[in-house]
């Protein structure tokens, strides 16, 4: 098999990641060989940690000119669709960092889009293909729990402070974390429910994060960096961190306390579905390390699964709990699985390997843009279910020509 040249647009912390991740899933097979990113320390260091220098490009005009088998976009978020734009007439397969975008009208232009395109387009919805994923679906459809009734999401993001470190710490920069963030968790409600949102009720609150410091101020810059307990340099040493490209990046370090923050931290949402199953999901983004981050709960009438995709003390093992309802103790069953230091429960190499696949032309989208879509209707829904204090409709948000797809997203 020839050698696969890939392109990557917003060569920062998650672009360089999944470049690296194409070069260790494929033996070296692919290769990053453009890179379009305005920060040149950024560029660097990335290149560093790759271990390779692609060409920098300084347009995605520029770029498109490269003889590339797929492409990469990576940038912030509230880039993707003029990003994207600027690839129409092409057929060459994306991989579409999500969210989509940060706005939600950008975000139906995004799937506009996507329906035009002549090329393959994954979005990075990385845990459909984590492993814990791939077997508590599997769990499902087998029938081991029967007819679901209800499900529980829970995620305590210990992490949450870098959200509020970067542009993700506004509306208009992320979208809200029932966007950036959520969306990982209701694509993968979705998946396992197998139905579509019908309304959506929520609360949302920012406790911990915003205040009045500068909106210009930085870690690197503050005077109060070393008793400040959410400050970069005391995050990285609270969590143990030795990833070097992590520790160097200065560009995450904006003053959590600033007065432009205003994304909530603290979020819960009720949902019920087309097929009668309801559930809730929470997300807190103030947790401590030492807790576990995502809690799944699916209740069905024949049993329950609960999946711990972290265990408390390790974040790099998850299990699953199956309890079947008329068992005994000893009818249970545990799975268990080590992600080996991966990223995303492991997920992140499948996502590489899929990605090939679909450049090579030997696979279809496994993760689409219309599912990306679906759970973003429906994040979409309940950041407005929170700011209106009443129950949203999801397809009463889609534009008038966006409606005819509603029965298939």
């Amino acid at each position: 098999m020839k050698e696969l040249k890939v392109g990557i647009i917003g060569f920062g912390n998650m672009g360089a990641h999944l470049g690296r991740a194409l070069d260790h899933a494929t033996g070296g097979l692919v290769t990053v060989a453009g890179v379009v990113d305005p920060d040149d320390e950024k560029y660097q260091r990335n290149c560093d940690f790759l271990g390779n220098k692609p060409q920098r490009c300084a347009t995605i005009a520029e770029l498109r000119k490269m003889p590339l088998d797929g492409i990469i976009v990576a940038s912030p978020n509230h880039c993707h669709l003029e990003n994207i734009q600027e690839l129409q007439g092409l057929s060459t397969p994306l991989l579409l960092e999500k969210p989509l975008d940060a706005n939600f009208d950008k975000i139906c232009d995004v799937l506009r889009f996507s329906e035009e395109y002549s090329g393959p387009i994954i979005v990075d919805h990385v845990m459909r293909y984590a492993p814990i994923i791939s077997q508590t679906k599997k769990l499902v459809d087998s029938g081991a729990i029967g007819q679901i009734c209800s499900v529980s999401f829970v995620q305590n993001c210990f992490y949450g402070n870098s959200m509020y470190h970067c542009f993700r710490r506004t509306m208009a920069g992320s979208g809200g974390m029932f966007i950036e963030k959520a969306t990982h968790d209701l694509d993968i409600m979705h998946y396992i429910v197998g139905a579509r949102a019908s309304r959506v009720a929520a609360i949302a609150r920012r406790q911990a994060f915003g205040g009045n410091k500068p909106n210009d101020l930085h870690c690197r810059q503050c005077d109060e960096r070393f008793t400040c307990p959410e400050s970069s340099n005391n995050t990285q040493y609270r969590y143990g961190n030795t990833d070097k490209m992590f520790e160097q990046s200065w560009a995450n370090d904006m003053c959590v306390y600033a007065e432009e923050v205003d994304v909530p931290d603290n979020e819960v949402c009720m949902i019920e579905f087309d097929n009668g199953t309801f559930g809730t999901y929470t997300q807190c983004f103030f947790s401590p390390v030492s807790y576990t981050t995502r809690e799944y709960e699916i209740t069905g009438l024949e049993g329950i699964l609960r999946l711990s995709l972290t265990i408390q003390g390790n974040h790099d093992k998850g299990r699953i709990l199956h309890c079947p309802r008329f068992g005994t103790p000893e009818d249970s069953t545990v799975y268990e699985f080590d992600y080996r230091k991966r990223m995303h429960y492991n997920g992140g190499g499948a996502v590489a390997r899929h990605f090939c696949q679909l450049m090579t032309g030997e696979a279809e989208p496994f993760t689409t843009v219309r599912q990306a879509f679906a759970a973003e209707l429906l994040g979409q829904a309940a950041t407005l279910a929170a700011q209106r204090g009443e129950f949203v409709v999801p397809q009463e948000l889609l534009p008038d020509d966006l409606q005819g797809l509603w029965e298939e997203l």
